[in-house]
């Protein structure tokens, strides 16, 4: 047996994610985005992989978020003006100690029927669509007229 099999399973969950204007998460040259996605272009939509990062306060719901089956994860390394990337590691094997999962780790919070997801290596920036459509999924501190933080989570 490898080193590898000796980690516990962790489950990964499978969910939709959409914005409170209705624009679900797609792929378009290499950056997620989000926009109305209809008739044949619904079948675009990504699903959004999650497990949950035990090496953070459970009470913070921290999650860590893929695409792809979850071979692609949402990161945003810590910077004074953070940016969301998506890189190529699969979810089931980035380590689960805060020190280098903190990137790829959102903390999830929840409120009148809506989620939120903040950055834990960014405190107070929080996964955002904009306010037009097809335009990238990226990180903002406050919701106002362009920047939407307020997402429908739910399981598939």
């Amino acid at each position: 047996m490898e080193a590898e099999d000796f980690t516990p399973q962790t489950k990964v969950f499978q969910y939709r994610i959409w914005d409170i204007n209705q624009k679900s998460l797609y792929l378009r040259n290499d950056q997620l985005v989000a926009g109305h996605l209809q008739g044949a272009n619904a079948a675009l939509e990504e699903k959004v992989f999650w497990v949950p990062n035990r090496a953070f306060e459970p009470a913070r719901l921290p999650i860590i978020l893929g695409i792809q089956n979850g071979t692609r994860c949402l990161a945003s390394p810590p910077a004074s003006q953070p940016t969301l990337q998506l890189q190529a590691v699969d979810i089931r094997a980035l380590p689960r100690d805060s020190a280098t999962s903190a990137a790829f780790t959102f903390f999830r919070s929840y409120k009148d029927g809506l989620w939120r997801f903040e950055s834990a290596a960014n405190p107070g920036w929080f996964l955002c669509t904009a306010a037009r459509g097809h335009q990238p999924l990226g990180l903002s501190q406050v919701p106002d007229a362009t920047h939407l933080l307020d997402f429908y989570f739910q399981l598939c």
